[in-house]
């Protein structure tokens, strides 16, 4: 798989141990409590990289499995959490069976695959009653800093594509038609940044949670 993400596992989690990444995770958090489903059950965290999420999910009550292309990352992951199963594999070509987990995530995957669709149809395949996808909306203050330091070179975002609520939403409805699944019910939220921000297109970290069973 050719993933465009470029970081260490150290320097990533170092990153969410500043002030400002605490906060940060702690209102992404928050979100994800909002949002994910109220009845617990198996999960697959694609993507999972250093288990900021993986963890927390676990934590949650939801029988986590961890899945990452870079054996790098998971063995970071594995010193830190001995006890959640983690899986080698591609994301867009997932090794497990359909209907394998109940739910699966995928947090700011997306915007480092070549193809994300492929990923999407993966996911709504091997979780038989939903999915969520967290992303970075492409309008957001915040985002919009990281998409001009990437044209400068100087971030690890240079290769990464940002997807819209649509272009997301449309990409998992049309997974799910793939996999025969009928769409029931689908959740929407972000944490904005700045506050006073009101447009959810504006968010500068989004999820949006697609039921379908």
């Amino acid at each position: 798989m050719d993933s465009r993400f470029s970081i260490s596992p150290q320097a990533y989690d170092a990153w969410f141990s500043t002030p400002q990444g605490r906060r940060i995770l702690e209102e992404e958090q928050a979100l994800f409590q909002r949002i994910l489903w109220k009845e617990r059950g198996s999960l697959l965290d694609i993507g999972c990289g250093t288990g900021i999420f993986t963890g927390f999910f676990k934590k949650l009550g939801f029988p986590t499995t961890g899945l990452d292309f870079s054996q790098e990352m998971l063995l970071h992951l594995k010193s830190k959490e001995p006890d959640i199963p983690l899986v080698r594999g591609n994301a867009q070509l997932l090794p497990f069976k359909k209907d394998s987990f109940q739910y699966a995530t995928l947090i700011t995957v997306l915007e480092f695959l070549p193809h994300p669709f492929y990923a999407l149809v993966e996911a709504t395949k091997v979780a038989q009653k939903g999915v969520a996808v967290a992303f970075l909306p492409p309008w957001s203050p915040t985002n919009l800093k990281r998409r001009v330091k990437a044209l400068l070179g100087r971030s690890s975002f240079q290769q990464a594509h940002f997807l819209s609520f649509s272009q997301i939403l449309s990409m998992i409805k049309e997974g799910c038609k793939v996999n025969f699944r009928d769409v029931k019910r689908i959740e929407q939220g972000g944490c904005l940044f700045p506050r006073n921000l009101r447009l959810l297109s504006l968010a500068s970290f989004a999820v949006i949670r697609v039921d379908y069973e």
